[in-house]
């Protein structure tokens, strides 16, 4: 019984693992700025101030009610990929592979179709935000 628990177990991981790992690395916290003419000119202390603007406006739009529809979309895609996952699962007689793999397909094909990440949008926002006072991102950190 426990070898067939912890199967399943390795089998859902299998799954799951992946966007964990890709949640991770979606979670990132500030900017890089490219040092171009416009970061030189404001200098470090000045930019940071620009970001940290940025930054807040950015978490005002996803408390907005657009911001909220944008995010939707990758919850609906979870439970409709949950469900027929499941109905699968009953049609083939593997109920939890099934339902994980069905919650798997459905999240990503409601993130990548209807919605993106809570991060992920805010890290768009700030950077078209700085871009349009001037700066350059180049990654976050």
């Amino acid at each position: 019984m426990f070898a067939l628990c912890y199967n399943q177990l390795m089998k859902m991981m299998t799954y799951f693992l992946p966007l964990f790992l890709l949640f991770l690395s979606s979670c990132a916290s500030k900017p890089v700025l490219y040092p171009n003419e416009k970061y030189k000119s404001m200098g470090k202390e000045s930019s940071n101030k620009v970001v940290e603007k940025c930054i807040e406006m950015a978490d005002a739009f996803l408390e907005s009610p657009k911001g909220k529809q944008i995010l939707k979309g990758a919850g609906k895609g979870s439970v409709i990929g949950t469900v027929l996952g499941g109905i699968t699962g009953l049609l083939t007689g593997d109920l939890l592979q099934s339902l994980a793999t069905g919650a798997v397909a459905g999240a990503a094909t409601g993130a990548t179709s209807e919605a993106i990440s809570p991060n992920r949008l805010k890290q768009a926002y700030v950077n078209r935000c700085l871009a349009k006072n001037g700066y350059e991102v180049i990654g976050w950190d």
